[in-house]
């Protein structure tokens, strides 16, 4: 059979050779030049959407992808074997004193999921970028926010270095999600005498990161609304939403009486952790709030509590050696948690009459 292209005798797909079948098929099309739209205050740029970069590659890759459409591309560093599952490229970029970059890029794989035929093709083009202020700075630097995240502690004002971890922390996850969402950004922190507030860009951004921190600091999460305008061109009126995170209490560290025992808390995110020797009780913050409610789970003052010592321990009845006083106190059999032991370190609490111990 011949190739009724070049007029070579060989075997055909189409009427066609496989260096005319090359020839004639096409993977995709490019342009020779292309205008990129690319923010002077920030690493992004327009491709239909803003989108974050880090590096020109970046732009260039997904500009190559956008023009393949629903052929997948891979970037390699040499060619392989060609594949039908996807389309290999090389390409390679030079910046030219007038301003402009050029790339030389190079494509190898199948027009159709059928043909046995790769196809090597080059595409040379131009990337020319014009700097403008995308609409997020924009929103940023005019001070627009949509959410407000509060961050509070029940029973106590947050101390200078809580605040300060969290701003460092909320400032660390807001930076990371607006590599990936433009709209992520803090306006303006607010240190206030019970805490810290911040204004941020995103709503969706701002319960996002309250989640994040209720995972690994516990409390609870609420919202409320405010109206603060109309928008006229959707014709309904505009609510700007406060996010409260309001952390525990019940804090790692801190010491509660809880089902006529006293522990101490060895944990308090998602759950309430307590502990005592080798005893311990783990509740969710629902059973503490019932718990707290009925009054059955509270609070005790660290001040309220005397170190000690087991100076001795049988089955009926323990002794504890104070060690501000060197008074020995007796103590039921029943107050000693299971795992503690003669010599034991403990702090006491006294309690309508009944004294308890702890590990300290």
């Amino acid at each position: 059979m011949f190739c009724y292209r070049c007029g070579k005798e060989a075997p055909l797909v189409g009427g066609l050779c496989r260096e005319c079948y090359a020839k004639e098929h096409s993977l995709f099309s490019m342009a020779e030049r292309y205008a990129v739209v690319a923010c002077k205050t920030c690493d992004s740029f327009q491709l239909e959407e803003w989108m974050s970069f880090e590096h020109v590659e970046d732009i260039v890759e997904r500009l190559m992808q956008k023009e393949a459409g629903k052929l997948k591309l891979v970037f390699m560093e040499d060619f392989d074997e060609p594949r039908h599952e996807y389309v290999q490229v090389l390409y390679a970029l030079t910046y030219y004193e007038e301003g402009y970059w050029g790339v030389q890029a190079r494509f190898l794989g199948f027009d159709d999921p059928f043909s046995s035929i790769p196809i090597l093709e080059p595409h040379d083009f131009e990337l020319h970028f014009k700097f403008t202020v995308c609409p997020s700075c924009s929103k940023k630097y005019g001070g627009y926010y949509e959410a407000v995240l509060q961050i509070r502690r029940d029973g106590r004002f947050l101390t200078k270095e809580e605040k300060d971890s969290f701003l460092a922390e909320v400032t660390s996850l807001s930076e990371e999600e607006t590599r990936q969402f433009n709209m992520g950004f803090i306006t303006q922190v607010r240190i206030r005498k019970e805490g810290i507030d911040f204004q941020m860009g995103s709503l969706k951004v701002t319960k996002k990161i309250a989640r994040a921190l209720q995972s690994r600091y516990g409390g609870t999460v609420s919202e409320s609304y405010r109206l603060c305008g109309f928008d006229r061109q959707a014709g309904k009126e505009r609510y700007r939403t406060t996010v409260v995170l309001r952390l525990s209490s019940y804090e790692e560290g801190r010491f509660v009486f809880f089902e006529e025992r006293l522990w101490k808390v060895a944990g308090a995110t998602d759950k309430l952790i307590l502990r005592s020797f080798a005893e311990e009780r783990v509740l969710d913050f629902k059973k503490v709030e019932k718990e707290q409610a009925a009054t059955s789970l509270s609070l005790v003052d660290e001040a309220c509590l005397t170190p000690g010592m087991i100076a001795s321990l049988d089955d009926d009845y323990a002794e504890v050696l104070m060690m501000d006083t060197y008074e020995t106190i007796p103590l039921s059999r029943a107050c000693v948690p299971e795992g503690a032991q003669q010599g034991d370190a403990v702090r006491l609490y006294e309690r309508d009459g009944i004294r308890y111990i702890v590990s300290p």
